[in-house]
């Protein structure tokens, strides 16, 4: 009896690695950080990759525009001359990207972002605005070599935007119409497009973005429009040049038409230096230093932020 207990249980095992493992021959699988060639790459939410991972990330961003002149504000008639303020920007960003099979992942993000004025000026003009929403994607490779990866992605989003306007309310409830100080509104965005990843080195990889969608306008009077994403990183790993956990990336991303406050008019652009620590091949912490250069109603001039991004990233 005892023979035969052990039989079936040994056979019961065997059955289980059957499924288990991978059958003879198979390649196994690849390791969890994003690398090729012996290059591992630099990932960011700025420029993304095109890695089928599992992987959970967050985001934790401040930023700051300084000696921004704000334009005059007219209320019943009278004017009040711009003045000089600045605008402070904080973000909290999480994802989780779960691998389905070895050529498709799915995704799922949620961000808070947040924007006001620090000074009367900039209080008065810029009021305090949020974004808050859910992203969902999914991500399919269709090219895979040594040296090269190629994946489409897609992406749908849905955001929530809240603006404290404090120069508007006032002028409404004196011209005696409907006044509100908190204006809301909703954006749905549809997007899809290509991310790519070459390393020509150990040293030394690029990763390119290309998306083209459709979004609803922040502003209720707008109409839906079509945008472009286009973005680019040269990536340094410099664990393959001196033994040094550290890789670098230098990244610029464009985008037509930007999921931002109400009063954000045109393209932004974005360029980033980020540097991140790699001891463990499942694991890195990342600091991203970003300029973005902004469009703001009434503002002749473009709003330069500057913006500190601390970044923890797990892969399974």
């Amino acid at each position: 009896m005892n023979v035969c207990r052990r039989s079936m249980h040994l056979a019961a095992v065997a059955l289980l690695l059957c499924f288990v493992s991978p059958p003879l021959g198979a390649q196994d699988a690849p390791g969890p950080y994003p690398e090729l060639d012996g290059h591992r790459f630099s990932p960011t939410r700025t420029v993304g990759d095109p890695w089928i991972r599992t992987h959970v990330v967050s985001y934790l961003g401040l930023g700051q525009a300084t000696d921004l002149l704000q334009p005059p504000i007219v209320i019943d008639g009278d004017t009040i001359p711009g003045l000089e303020g600045e605008l402070l920007y904080a973000t909290i960003d999480f994802e989780y990207q779960q691998r389905i099979v070895d050529w498709f992942a799915f995704r799922v993000g949620y961000a808070v972002d947040a924007r006001l004025g620090t000074e009367l000026g900039t209080l008065l003009a810029r009021g305090v605005n949020t974004i808050t929403g859910f992203e969902i994607g999914w991500l399919a490779r269709v090219l895979e070599s040594e040296r090269d990866m190629l994946s489409l992605d897609f992406e749908v989003s849905n955001k929530s935007v809240t603006q404290v306007d404090i120069a508007g309310f006032v002028e409404d409830v004196i011209e005696g119409v409907e006044a509100d100080i908190v204006r809301k509104s909703n954006t749905l965005r549809f997007s899809g497009g290509g991310r790519y990843a070459h390393a020509f080195s150990p040293l030394f990889g690029i990763i390119a973005v290309a998306n083209l969608g459709v979004g609803e306008s922040v502003r209720r009077d707008e109409d839906d429009e079509v945008f472009t994403q286009l973005g680019a990183q040269l990536d340094f790993d410099l664990a393959s040049w001196r033994n040094i956990p550290l890789n670098v990336a230098l990244g610029y991303l464009y985008d037509s038409y930007p999921e931002a406050s109400q009063d954000v008019d045109g393209s932004i652009s974005t360029g980033y230096l980020r540097v991140g620590y790699v001891a463990r091949n499942d694991f890195t912490i990342g600091l991203q230093f970003s300029g973005s250069s902004v469009p703001l109603q009434g503002d002749d001039n473009r709003a330069k932020f500057g913006i500190v991004e601390f970044d923890l990233r797990y892969y399974f």
